[in-house]
């Protein structure tokens, strides 16, 4: 169980699959906010109650990418490519879960 106090400014918010979302920006007594990139077009208000866990700095909340309420994505977002993709390849989320000593770890297939 995380603390609304461990949750900081420049800490990355991740989806619940493990996709980068985001730094935090700012953080008040309701929650926090991430910021404009290349996720989102503008800056997203996040309640703690959507957090699901912290890992390091890491903040994960229980909800994926598209089902975030109001989210607006910026252009060309879900067409993003990484490192292990072929050009035009789509960006393809790692899912994470808790192994049994608690760490976060990626999900084998």
């Amino acid at each position: 169980m995380f603390k609304p106090t461990d949750i900081q400014r420049g800490m990355t918010v991740r989806d619940r699959d493990g996709e980068a979302l985001g730094g935090i920006v700012a953080v008040d007594p309701r929650g926090f906010t991430i910021g404009k990139g290349r996720i989102f077009e503008r800056e997203y208000p996040v309640r703690f109650s959507d957090v699901a866990d912290l890992d390091g700095e890491d903040v994960y909340l229980r909800r994926d990418l598209a089902s975030l309420p109001g989210a607006v994505l910026a252009e060309g977002a879900l067409e993003l490519e990484d490192d292990h993709c072929h050009p035009g390849t789509p960006h393809r989320p790692v899912a994470y879960t808790h192994d049994l000593t608690g760490a976060l770890v990626p999900m084998m297939e």
